[in-house]
């Protein structure tokens, strides 16, 4: 249902740069392209689908090709649904992902087709600012300030690129064969796309994206342990089964979430644990002892690397992040951040 939303979703993109492609003095003109909106109704029960209806002669007069759809069933299928049905019946060469609540800035699809056509085969994103301001205000900031590196370092904490900023080439979806039709798309397809070799770039400078947030919003729905499991998987696959170095690990953290993380592991992950490290006393000295596995809990310089960091960054005033840098650890290599 996203009536509310659509007049003003659809006004920012008439006012697209790619649309009024004219040099000033300033700056050289943004290329040309033809822009056509695929949008696909999935079930609304409110008056999503009329006005799309209404809005599509608008569009047409302003040289934008229109091709709207919808499922006529009742429940909906769900956003990788959704998505691969309005990606099938479009036909650009580059996709531009707008949810109907969001709102994209004028140069959002200039920016993303400039860096994306220099970057065969990314996947693209872009900064965002958030309404109302302030909201999720760490999550935010730790989206819009990750380096180029941290995309691709990061991605078992949370999905680097935020899916509402996504931009791609048509063929780099295919290769990927769409979206998985269940929940966490977005995070199972980004998983995909660094496991196939594809790279994550977000668009620096400005945020392009106005990325709202609201009670009705999807991801207000996507259970944690579902995430998690997803996260774990991607985590084991890609780093414990890849490399040799990885036979035997530490979990730095013996609280909730290192303790989620060990359950949500498979048989054979959970066997590679060597230790959990803390710096509570109260746990240190002790073991975790899940189903048959007992596991020490040790102090965090008594522990062998590699490390996966069950600790949230920016909770603890620096102290964390200050004893991970003490040990003289390389990211990538000796440890990977999961929270």
């Amino acid at each position: 249902n996203g009536d509310m939303w659509i007049d003003e979703c659809l006004e920012a993109l008439l006012c697209q740069t790619v649309l009024h492609a004219e040099a000033s003095s300033a700056d050289p003109a943004p290329p040309a392209c033809r822009l056509e909106l695929s949008a696909y109704d999935d079930g609304s029960s409110d008056g999503s689908w009329d006005s799309l209806q209404r809005w599509k002669p608008r569009l047409e007069a302003a040289g934008v090709a229109v091709v709207i759809g919808r499922s006529g069933g009742s429940q909906g299928g769900g956003c990788g649904f959704a998505k691969n049905r309005a990606i099938a019946q479009s036909s650009g060469t580059w996709l531009c992902f707008q949810d109907v609540d969001d709102l994209s800035r004028p140069k959002r699809i200039e920016a993303q087709l400039l860096a994306a056509a220099a970057r065969p085969g990314a996947l693209v994103g872009a900064r965002v600012s958030r309404e109302p301001e302030g909201s999720t205000a760490r999550y935010v900031a730790w989206a819009n300030e990750m380096s180029e590196e941290e995309l691709l370092l990061h991605r078992f904490r949370e999905c680097t690129l935020l899916m509402p900023t996504w931009f791609m080439a048509r063929g780099t979806f295919v290769r990927g064969g769409g979206f998985r039709e269940e929940k966490c798309e977005d995070l199972l397809f980004l998983h995909a796309h660094v496991a196939r070799g594809g790279s994550l770039h977000r668009v620096g400078g400005s945020p392009l994206v106005v990325y709202r947030y609201h009670a009705a919003a999807v991801t207000h729905a996507t259970p944690r342990a579902l995430l998690l499991r997803h996260r774990t998987a991607a985590l084991e696959a890609a780093v414990l089964s890849a490399h040799p170095s990885w036979a035997r690990f530490t979990i730095w953290g013996a609280g909730r979430d290192g303790r989620d993380f060990f359950k949500a592991m498979s048989e054979d992950g959970k066997r590679r644990v060597a230790a959990f490290c803390d710096v509570d006393p109260k746990k240190i000295g002790s073991k975790y002892i899940y189903e048959a596995h007992r596991v020490p809990i040790v102090h965090f310089r008594e522990a062998q690397p590699p490390f996966v960091l069950c600790v949230a960054l920016g909770r603890t005033g620096g102290a964390f992040e200050a004893n991970v840098t003490s040990l003289g650890l390389r990211e990538g290599l000796d440890y990977y951040h999961f929270c």
